[in-house]
């Protein structure tokens, strides 16, 4: 009885590697995120202020800049970690640069019958973002790789538009150009939510109990950004010939975040 007793006790003694071992396993993290991100545009449906009469609606349509105008996002990183999967969200205020131009001509028999109006926009819309991915590490050393895909939702918070329209006389032998005006508005009414799925790279490494986190992001939405019950409502665009087309938008984004370990333990072990 002596014998089998002292069995049963050394069988519940856990050894201590194992309990770290366990625990590393699942970890919450928390901390702050930012980074850079470029933003291109899909038309879906074109739209112009103007009707034509005798030319092609093709010309009036907009020629939009390709992930050429850099803007920001800043926020907050929460992840759930165990064994080698997270999940993890990134709620943010997340800014969409984009910009796009257009031109107007109106020519006569003579050469000196012409006149071109060009109408250089530039689009800020911002939006607070709710995106949710799992990623997986693909190693586990000191520095681990991993991938990550999932889904966002953004609420739109503002948006600001500056429209810049330039006119060209040629009635005189030297063409003459001269800024005719620049409307800058807040313009959040014209938009809405947006929605798409997401997918990435990135690493990340480990020094004291502090974790950065450098990822790559790709972002596509699916449907239009741009609210068609005000396209053509009265407002110094709409005055000025300035509406939206429908469009959607895609993004890519370079993102550093550092987060802390929310579940403590023993001095001996530290972070993942």
């Amino acid at each position: 009885m002596q014998n089998t007793a002292q069995a049963q006790s050394f069988k519940k003694k856990k050894n201590k590697g194992n309990f770290a071992e366990d625990f590393l396993k699942t970890q919450w993290w928390l901390g702050i995120r930012g980074g850079i991100n470029f933003t291109n545009v899909t038309p879906i449906n074109r739209f112009s202020g103007f009707n034509p009469v005798n030319y092609s609606e093709e010309s009036l349509e907009k020629e939009y800049k390709s992930f050429e105008n850099p803007s920001f996002n800043i926020g907050m990183d929460i992840t759930f970690y165990h064994a080698g999967f997270s999940i993890s969200t990134f709620p943010s205020f997340f800014i969409h640069n984009l910009g796009y131009e257009s031109n107007r001509l109106w020519e006569g028999d003579a050469a000196a019958d012409r006149y071109e109006t060009k109408y250089s926009v530039d689009q800020s819309i911002t939006f607070i973002d709710l995106p949710v991915a799992v990623k997986y590490d693909i190693l586990k050393n000191k520095v681990r790789p991993f991938v990550m895909a999932g889904a966002f939702y953004s609420f739109k918070f503002a948006a600001n538009k500056e429209v810049n329209i330039q006119e060209t006389d040629y009635a005189s032998e030297t063409p003459q150009a001269y800024d005719r005006a620049t409307i800058n508005l807040n313009n959040p009414q014209e938009f809405n939510n947006n929605w798409g799925v997401l997918g990435g790279i990135g690493a990340s490494f480990d020094f004291w109990n502090i974790r950065t986190i450098i990822d790559f992001q790709y972002r596509h939405s699916f449907e239009s950004v741009v609210n068609p019950a005000e396209r053509f409502r009265e407002s110094e665009f709409s005055a000025f010939g300035e509406v939206q087309d429908d469009y959607s938008l895609q993004n890519y984004s370079g993102s550093i975040s550092f987060v802390f370990p929310l579940r403590y333990i023993d001095s001996q072990f530290k972070a993942l």
